[in-house]
């Protein structure tokens, strides 16, 4: 299940800010996290290609749709309609979105950070636009971004 971006709602999202509590594009993250000092120190996950989606617990066979908190299960519709009847009914349950996320250090092949890539990829776009100057206007130079891996 893809996942698309609560910026521009267009195209997919590749990024998870759990500051903003939102899925964003590559191009809307740039935008929204370096636009200024505070939200360009946001730590963000990237998203995976969507999985393989999971098999029902109960038939084996159909997509799991819902998880079932109370029982510890995933369901398909029709073994979720028939095994949640009478005072089951109540259990919570939940929608199976399947998103795998990606932290720094995940993947063996790509040892760069994700907010690393990112924040390249605003200096890019920044040394675009401003043709040698300051983007705040203020005559101030600026200071280079420096990550910090919190996962270490």
């Amino acid at each position: 299940m893809r996942i698309l971006c609560d910026s521009c709602e267009n195209a997919a999202a590749t990024l998870f800010c759990a500051a903003d509590e939102a899925a964003l594009c590559a191009a809307c993250d740039v935008k929204v996290h370096m636009c200024n000092k505070l939200a360009s120190r946001h730590v963000r996950v990237g998203l995976a290609s969507p999985s393989e989606v999971s098999r029902c617990d109960i038939c084996e066979n159909a997509p799991a749709f819902f998880y079932c908190e109370i029982d510890g299960s995933s369901l398909c519709l029709q073994c979720d309609v028939l095994v949640h009847v009478g005072g089951k009914r109540m259990h919570k349950r939940y929608l199976r979105l399947g998103q795998r996320v990606e932290f720094p250090g995940d993947k063996q092949n790509d040892p760069k950070d994700l907010n690393v890539q990112a924040m390249e990829q605003a200096e890019t776009v920044r040394g675009q636009n401003q043709d040698g100057v300051d983007s705040n206007g203020d005559g101030h130079s600026k200071r280079g971004n420096e990550v910090i891996d919190l996962n270490m």
